[in-house]
């Protein structure tokens, strides 16, 4: 695996900051193929202030990981600031501020995209990580309005100018959350207008849905979110020309050193619950029976994950089951 840079530039493929799921488990097993940057899930500033116990899981870097950012979510631009300078030192290649989350309990509180939306307030809070952050500063927004680029790029300038190192564009709008085509043509001309690295984000679920975006935004670096969930062989997908889908057997394993890793960081109790959705995302599109896919809902303990372990290697996925026509691997829609 080649070095990381301190910026992810160039062709690079990073694994983005997803609440509930980028925790150490999951990017060990990315890292397992290929995943050279990757981001911490997405923490609340306001929870690291205030000294919020489950952040204790979220935080740690593993020993051998080359290269992770953490992303904080916030408004403030002095919780931003004193968060940062909480941050456990010389843990983080990068900090970034989230100015692209559309959750609804996100944006009213004026985090998120919200904030994406108020310019210079998002200005400030860069300036305010910019001041304590002894790493890069870099920022992740969505495009401001699907069929005009103005609005982005004053945001993107804006931003640039407050002194972020590196920015990701999410090609679409926080009214359509992850949904609908991406406006790769906006998140070109953001790139066109700065000096600094700019990455597109949106839709890249296999590697000709990650060519596109990469086509049409012009965007040599990209991030990937949910096409990493439940299919870690994204990256080398991404990667290696000559990959291929892994097969049952390969499949089954992967699942189970994901959740051992689980149980390990969270303890059995919590780590079985979080699994569940774990689970479903390594099953769902992949020609498994949906009885074996429901009965995952009800896991909770590690024998019983142990046992449905068991009945899935004996009956693999449907015979008919083609991996090439996964609905894991549609084309992206760009505008």
């Amino acid at each position: 695996m080649p070095e990381p840079s301190p910026l992810p530039m160039s062709d690079a493929v990073v694994l983005a900051p997803l609440s509930g799921y980028t925790d150490l488990p999951f990017r060990t097993a990315c890292r397992r193929h290929g995943c050279l940057y990757a981001f911490t899930p997405l923490l609340d500033a306001a929870s690291l202030v205030h000294e919020n116990p489950r952040n204790k899981q979220i935080l740690p870097r593993g020993e051998h990981e080359p290269w992770l950012g953490v992303q904080l979510l916030g408004d403030s631009p002095e919780i931003l600031r004193a968060a940062c300078e909480l941050l456990p030192r010389d843990t983080y290649d990068i900090v970034d501020l989230n100015l692209g989350c559309p959750v609804r309990k996100v944006t009213r509180r004026g985090a998120g995209a919200a904030l994406g939306a108020d310019r210079e307030r998002a200005c400030r809070c860069v300036e305010a990580l910019v001041e304590v952050c002894e790493c890069p500063v870099t920022a992740k927004i969505r495009v401001q309005a699907m069929d005009t680029p103005e609005t982005t790029v004053e945001l993107a300038r804006g931003l640039e100018a407050a002194g972020i190192a590196a920015l990701v564009v999410h090609g679409r709008v926080m009214e359509r959350f992850y949904s609908g085509p991406v406006a790769c043509s906006v998140i070109r001309e953001a790139r066109r207008a700065l000096r600094i690295p700019v990455l597109a984000n949106g839709g890249a679920f296999c590697r000709e849905s990650a060519s596109v975006l990469r086509t049409a935004s012009g965007c040599a670096g990209i991030m990937v979110a949910r096409g990493a969930i439940g299919n870690p062989w994204l990256f080398s997908e991404l990667g290696d020309p000559a990959f291929t889908p892994p097969g049952h057997e390969e499949l089954c394993a992967e699942v189970e050193l994901h959740v051992e890793g689980m149980v390990r960081l969270y303890g059995e109790d919590v780590a079985m619950r979080n699994a569940r959705k774990i689970i479903l995302a390594y099953l769902t599109g992949r020609g498994y029976r949906r009885c074996r896919r429901r009965a995952v809902t009800s896991i909770s303990t590690w024998a019983e994950f142990e046992d449905l372990m068991v009945t899935l290697r004996q009956e693999g996925p449907s015979a008919h089951y083609d991996a090439a026509k996964s609905p894991k691997r549609d084309v992206l829609e760009v505008c």
